[in-house]
């Protein structure tokens, strides 16, 4: 049996969308970059950008032609994500694939997307062992759904059923490893920094970190967390009736 060697792309981003409460700062979002698949299997079905890996490529090469052939994006620092080898997981025959990871700040972004790559809103709802992922936007919905079963108890260790989703391939399953490894990093590296304008106040920077954490933060807490990866600014926004918030700046930003 021939084994064929694919690379998927996660590139994820926070957006800002409306807020109807004009004192309150702008609702944070957390997006998913999905193209809608031309051929089959799964033809008209929404995927992740991804494709087969050249002769004469290494998956990280073929991530980054991919990533510009399917989405017009290009010059994004992807991370190795993991493998996924399960051996049905394409209807295509034996095909193992390497996910990589991108985090970016929608803002930043100034190539115009290609007509089947979309962004959609993503949420995670978690209820004892079910995972419910729902992406969103004006044009479709996709729902995942996953059941986490327990492995080894005293590592905590899980694995993770598909039960149904409208998505293609095994693609739910690779969101949700996409999604565990955005809060791991989060818990310990500055890498959500990746998300952020070059400023921004401290409530916004919460509520990336609630948002891929998918739960409330306590202020003081946090703020004890990230000060010594933050330095203030000299600048101060203005929202509706509240007092001024200060902007601050990644301590660490090479660029400043």
């Amino acid at each position: 049996m021939e084994i064929k060697y694919t690379t998927d792309l996660l590139i994820f981003a926070i957006d800002d969308k409306e807020n109807e409460n004009c004192r309150e700062l702008s609702k944070k979002s957390l997006s998913l970059l999905l193209v809608k698949r031309t051929k089959e299997p799964f033809k008209n079905m929404w995927c992740l950008p991804g494709g087969f890996v050249f002769d004469n490529e290494t998956s990280l090469d073929a991530a980054k032609r991919i990533l510009k052939k399917e989405t017009n994006l290009q010059n994004f620092y992807l991370e190795q994500l993991k493998t996924f080898d399960e051996i049905n997981r394409d209807p295509r025959g034996r095909i193992i694939s390497t996910a990589y990871i991108s985090l970016v700040d929608k803002k930043m972004i100034k190539q115009d997307l290609s007509k089947n790559a979309v962004w959609f809103d993503l949420e995670i709802i978690e209820e004892k062992n079910n995972i419910c992922i729902n992406l969103r936007n004006e044009l479709d919905s996709i729902n995942i759904n996953l059941l986490k079963n327990i492995v080894n108890e005293k590592s905590k260790q899980y694995n993770y059923k598909l039960v149904n989703s409208n998505i293609a391939f095994d693609h739910g399953l690779i969101i949700n490893e996409g999604i565990k490894d955005l809060r791991k990093k989060a818990n310990s590296s500055d890498i959500i920094f990746n998300m952020m304008p070059n400023k921004f106040t401290i409530g916004e920077l919460k509520q990336v970190y609630e948002i891929i954490l998918n739960k409330k933060l306590i202020n003081s807490a946090f703020r004890r967390v990230i000060a010594s990866k933050i330095e203030p600014t000299n600048e101060i926004i203005k929202n509706g009736g509240h007092r001024p918030s200060q902007y601050f700046k990644y301590k660490n930003n090479l660029g400043e």
